[in-house]
């Protein structure tokens, strides 16, 4: 091969390469993270579901856990509310990973939602280590890294008690096969964590049942750790003095709480419309699908076999231009 012919080559490949590195690290990313499949509006929910209890005896059906477009949820702070309005709660808690970037917002709709449903602030405190909800706090509460020390979740514990919030200790049978280092009970305990999740989801904890009484144990709590609409299995019931956050709160905080369990779970009826983002994305995603391995984050193999498609790929095509090239240069000469 002539060397004026190298360079050229060269530079060809080289954006060959940088192209399809690109579009399957973006591939694999989108992949990773795909636009929800579907789209939500305010009209989404106009449906009304009642989970079955003595209407006597609570006034408070609430939700301890949900998120937004704040964090990784899919709803906007107002269709979080009418969700949970459509699923029989009349009082929630906002609690995005790690932010209350959502709570201006939110502070905006307690007056326009007066009298249908309590909201309250909070954060889910979201580490390696532990998952705890914050309810009742007026500002967040940082996280100091996300393998943090004994003594740094005590202080997030202290910190939320000194905002006259309570501690919710989330979804200890989905933590515990996931963090080697989760704190025990016992130790959650003696830290002063007011509540733990007995209801995640679908997920009924009863190895926690033992820890939940009436003579310094945690409290009994429920959440929907809703971040997409879904299926509701749990609800906490309170009977409030108030139709106010600080008439539930005041519940909280003696720990007047009764959970409710459905096994069976209540079906979500939300409607929902294609999402014209994953449409575009679809392509991108399949792609990047195909790099995505069930027990690690890339396909290696597979990434290995599409750059030695590529680069034969370009070594054929290449090699064809230069003998065809070759071909019009000798019929040239004769």
């Amino acid at each position: 091969m002539e060397k004026s012919m190298f360079k050229p080559i060269l530079i060809r490949f080289s954006i060959l390469m940088s192209v399809s590195l690109v579009l399957i690290i973006s591939s694999v990313l989108i992949a990773y993270f795909p636009p929800s499949k579907v789209d939500y509006d305010n009209e989404s929910f106009n449906f009304r579901l009642n989970p079955t209890y003595n209407e006597t005896q609570f006034n408070i059906v609430f939700d301890q856990h949900s998120h937004t477009k704040y964090s990784d949820g899919v709803l906007t702070v107002e269709q979080n509310i009418l969700w949970h309005l459509a699923h029989g709660f009349n009082a929630m808690a906002l609690t995005d990973h790690n932010t209350m970037k959502g709570m201006d917002e939110y502070d905006t709709l307690v007056t326009k939602y007066s009298g249908q449903i309590v909201l309250l602030n909070g954060m889910e405190w979201t580490t390696s280590r532990i998952h705890l909800n914050l309810l009742g706090i007026t500002e967040l509460v940082p996280i100091p890294t996300n393998n943090p020390s004994d003594a740094q979740i005590q202080t997030a514990i202290d910190a939320t008690h000194a905002q006259g919030g309570i501690v919710v200790v989330d979804h200890i049978p989905w933590s515990l096969p996931r963090m080697p280092d989760h704190p025990t009970r016992a130790q959650l305990l003696d830290w002063g964590v007011d509540y733990i999740e007995m209801v995640n989801e679908w997920i009924y904890d009863t190895d926690s049942e033992s820890w939940c009484n009436d003579t310094g144990g945690f409290g009994q709590i429920t959440g929907t750790d809703m971040h997409r609409p879904m299926d509701v299995w749990g609800w906490t019931l309170m009977n409030a003095n108030n139709f106010t956050a600080e008439g539930v709160m005041e519940q909280l905080l003696i720990r007047n709480t009764t959970i409710l369990y459905d096994s069976v779970g209540q079906r979500d009826q939300s409607e929902a419309s294609p999402s014209g983002r994953y449409k575009i994305m679809k392509p991108f995603i399949s792609l990047g699908n195909h790099f995505i391995p069930t027990d690690s984050f890339v396909d290696w193999q597979a990434f290995g076999i599409a750059i030695s498609y590529i680069v034969v790929c370009f070594i054929v095509v290449e090699t064809s231009v230069i003998g065809i090239r070759k071909i019009r240069e000798r019929r040239n000469k004769v």
